[in-house]
Protein backbone atom coordinates (compact mmCIF):
# COMPACT_ATOMS: atom_id res chain seq x y z
CA UNK A 1 0.00 0.00 0.00
CA UNK A 2 1.47 3.48 -0.70
CA UNK A 3 3.20 5.37 1.96
CA UNK A 4 3.88 8.63 1.90
CA UNK A 5 6.32 11.04 3.97
CA UNK A 6 8.09 14.41 4.38
CA UNK A 7 11.55 15.37 5.00
CA UNK A 8 11.45 18.14 7.44
CA UNK A 9 14.60 20.69 7.95
CA UNK A 10 15.87 22.38 10.96
CA UNK A 11 18.30 25.36 10.78
CA UNK A 12 19.17 26.87 13.31
CA UNK A 13 21.05 30.30 13.64
CA UNK A 14 23.23 31.96 15.80
CA UNK A 15 24.72 35.51 15.99
CA UNK A 16 25.29 38.36 17.93
CA UNK A 17 28.93 39.83 18.70
CA UNK A 18 30.35 37.08 16.98
CA UNK A 19 29.61 36.20 13.34
CA UNK A 20 26.04 34.42 12.58
CA UNK A 21 26.48 30.44 12.17
CA UNK A 22 23.77 28.52 10.79
CA UNK A 23 23.60 24.47 11.32
CA UNK A 24 21.55 21.82 9.06
CA UNK A 25 19.77 19.04 10.19
CA UNK A 26 17.22 16.68 8.35
CA UNK A 27 14.79 13.60 9.31
CA UNK A 28 12.43 12.17 6.96
CA UNK A 29 9.25 10.83 8.59
CA UNK A 30 6.96 8.43 6.89
CA UNK A 31 3.07 6.92 6.56
CA UNK A 32 4.37 3.90 8.16
CA UNK A 33 5.39 5.64 11.66
CA UNK A 34 8.85 5.19 10.59
CA UNK A 35 11.49 7.95 10.51
CA UNK A 36 15.47 8.90 9.26
CA UNK A 37 17.33 10.98 10.52
CA UNK A 38 18.89 12.44 7.54
CA UNK A 39 22.02 14.76 6.81
CA UNK A 40 23.05 16.76 10.17
CA UNK A 41 25.85 19.29 9.72
CA UNK A 42 28.55 18.85 12.19
CA UNK A 43 27.70 20.39 15.47
CA UNK A 44 26.58 19.39 18.69
CA UNK A 45 23.31 17.54 17.67
CA UNK A 46 22.57 15.77 20.86
CA UNK A 47 2.69 24.11 0.46
CA UNK A 48 1.05 24.21 -1.80
CA UNK A 49 -1.81 26.50 -2.32
CA UNK A 50 -5.34 24.96 -3.15
CA UNK A 51 -5.97 24.97 -6.37
CA UNK A 52 -9.76 26.14 -8.05
CA UNK A 53 -8.33 23.33 -11.49
CA UNK A 54 -7.78 20.69 -8.69
CA UNK A 55 -6.76 17.02 -9.67
CA UNK A 56 -8.58 13.83 -9.58
CA UNK A 57 -7.40 11.79 -6.64
CA UNK A 58 -4.99 9.46 -7.22
CA UNK A 59 -3.71 7.46 -3.93
CA UNK A 60 -0.19 7.00 -5.86
CA UNK A 61 0.78 9.87 -6.31
CA UNK A 62 1.88 12.07 -3.45
CA UNK A 63 1.52 15.93 -2.99
CA UNK A 64 2.90 18.16 0.20
CA UNK A 65 -0.07 20.11 1.93
CA UNK A 66 0.77 22.63 5.24
CA UNK A 67 3.56 24.87 5.32
CA UNK A 68 6.97 24.50 3.19
CA UNK A 69 9.22 27.06 5.40
CA UNK A 70 8.10 28.52 8.93
CA UNK A 71 10.03 30.57 11.73
CA UNK A 72 10.26 28.72 14.72
CA UNK A 73 12.17 30.70 16.71
CA UNK A 74 12.60 34.74 15.70
CA UNK A 75 15.30 36.69 17.45
CA UNK A 76 15.16 34.79 20.18
CA UNK A 77 11.28 34.28 20.68
CA UNK A 78 9.39 31.48 19.79
CA UNK A 79 6.82 31.69 17.25
CA UNK A 80 6.02 28.21 16.13
CA UNK A 81 2.02 27.67 15.89
CA UNK A 82 1.69 23.80 15.68
CA UNK A 83 -1.69 24.31 14.25
CA UNK A 84 -1.00 25.80 11.42
CA UNK A 85 3.34 25.22 10.93
CA UNK A 86 3.60 21.62 9.88
CA UNK A 87 4.12 19.97 6.34
CA UNK A 88 2.31 16.66 4.69
CA UNK A 89 2.51 14.57 2.16
CA UNK A 90 -1.10 12.89 0.99
CA UNK A 91 -2.36 11.83 -2.11
CA UNK A 92 -3.12 13.86 -5.07
CA UNK A 93 -6.29 15.66 -4.77
CA UNK A 94 -6.56 16.09 -1.37
CA UNK A 95 -6.65 19.47 0.03
CA UNK A 96 -7.28 18.14 3.52
CA UNK A 97 -5.64 15.83 5.92
CA UNK A 98 -8.59 15.40 7.54
CA UNK A 99 -10.08 13.85 4.57
CA UNK A 100 -8.49 10.76 4.79
CA UNK A 101 -9.32 7.85 7.93
CA UNK A 102 -6.94 5.98 10.53
CA UNK A 103 -4.68 8.46 11.55
CA UNK A 104 -2.07 7.03 13.96
CA UNK A 105 0.22 9.40 16.62
CA UNK A 106 1.46 11.76 16.79
CA UNK A 107 5.19 9.84 16.84
CA UNK A 108 8.15 11.44 18.10
CA UNK A 109 11.30 11.23 17.49
CA UNK A 110 14.62 11.03 19.94
CA UNK A 111 15.53 14.91 21.03
CA UNK A 112 18.54 16.36 19.04
CA UNK A 113 20.32 19.70 19.63
CA UNK A 114 22.65 22.26 18.16
CA UNK A 115 24.83 24.53 20.98
CA UNK A 116 27.08 27.23 19.76
CA UNK A 117 29.85 28.25 22.04
CA UNK A 118 32.79 30.76 22.10
CA UNK A 119 36.11 30.20 21.60
CA UNK A 120 36.51 30.11 25.52
CA UNK A 121 33.95 27.48 25.97
CA UNK A 122 31.02 29.46 26.80
CA UNK A 123 27.67 28.77 25.45
CA UNK A 124 26.28 31.56 23.13
CA UNK A 125 22.37 29.52 21.91
CA UNK A 126 21.39 25.77 22.08
CA UNK A 127 18.16 24.55 20.57
CA UNK A 128 16.65 21.49 21.06
CA UNK A 129 13.92 19.53 19.89
CA UNK A 130 12.60 16.39 18.53
CA UNK A 131 10.82 16.01 14.90
CA UNK A 132 6.97 14.93 15.50
CA UNK A 133 4.18 13.61 12.82
CA UNK A 134 1.33 12.03 12.40
CA UNK A 135 1.07 8.82 10.34
CA UNK A 136 -0.94 6.03 8.88
CA UNK A 137 -3.77 7.71 7.43
CA UNK A 138 -5.23 6.08 4.67
CA UNK A 139 -8.33 7.03 2.10
CA UNK A 140 -10.20 3.82 2.12
CA UNK A 141 -8.02 1.49 3.45
CA UNK A 142 -4.88 2.73 0.35
CA UNK A 143 -1.56 3.75 0.69
CA UNK A 144 -0.14 5.57 4.42
CA UNK A 145 0.36 9.27 4.41
CA UNK A 146 1.92 11.63 6.60
CA UNK A 147 0.86 14.57 8.34
CA UNK A 148 1.34 17.33 10.83
CA UNK A 149 5.15 16.38 10.51
CA UNK A 150 7.22 19.27 12.13
CA UNK A 151 9.15 20.36 15.21
CA UNK A 152 7.99 19.78 19.31
CA UNK A 153 10.65 22.47 20.78
CA UNK A 154 12.46 21.87 24.30
CA UNK A 155 15.03 24.63 24.45
CA UNK A 156 15.67 27.79 23.44
CA UNK A 157 18.66 29.51 24.46
CA UNK A 158 20.17 32.39 23.62
CA UNK A 159 23.42 34.35 26.17
CA UNK A 160 22.50 38.29 26.58
CA UNK A 161 24.39 39.09 23.66
CA UNK A 162 22.83 36.07 21.28
CA UNK A 163 20.40 36.07 18.39
CA UNK A 164 18.60 32.56 18.13
CA UNK A 165 16.54 32.01 14.90
CA UNK A 166 15.42 28.70 13.97
CA UNK A 167 13.87 27.87 10.54
CA UNK A 168 11.90 24.56 9.55
CA UNK A 169 11.66 23.36 6.33
CA UNK A 170 9.91 20.49 4.42
CA UNK A 171 11.53 19.29 1.31
CA UNK A 172 9.88 17.28 -1.26
CA UNK A 173 6.70 14.67 -1.12
CA UNK A 174 7.91 11.43 -1.85
CA UNK A 175 6.31 7.98 -2.54
CA UNK A 176 8.60 5.62 -0.63
CA UNK A 177 5.90 2.50 -1.61
CA UNK A 178 4.78 1.65 -5.18
CA UNK A 179 1.82 2.84 -7.23
CA UNK A 180 -0.12 0.24 -6.03
CA UNK A 181 0.55 0.42 -2.23
CA UNK A 182 1.85 4.40 -1.89
CA UNK A 183 3.23 4.87 1.40
CA UNK A 184 3.96 8.89 1.49
CA UNK A 185 6.66 10.79 2.83
CA UNK A 186 8.51 14.37 2.63
CA UNK A 187 12.50 14.65 1.61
Amino acid sequence: APVGGVDIQVSVSSHGLFEKTTKVCTMTVKGDGTSALGTCEQGSFGLSQPSNDLPAIDPSTVVEIGKEIYQAIEDNQPTLNTTIDWAGAVPQGITDWTQLENWQGPAQSDSYYVEFKNGLGTKLTKFAWQFVWKYGGDMSGVGKYVTQAGIDVDTAYAYLSEHLDVEVKSLKPVNYGTSDAPVGGVD
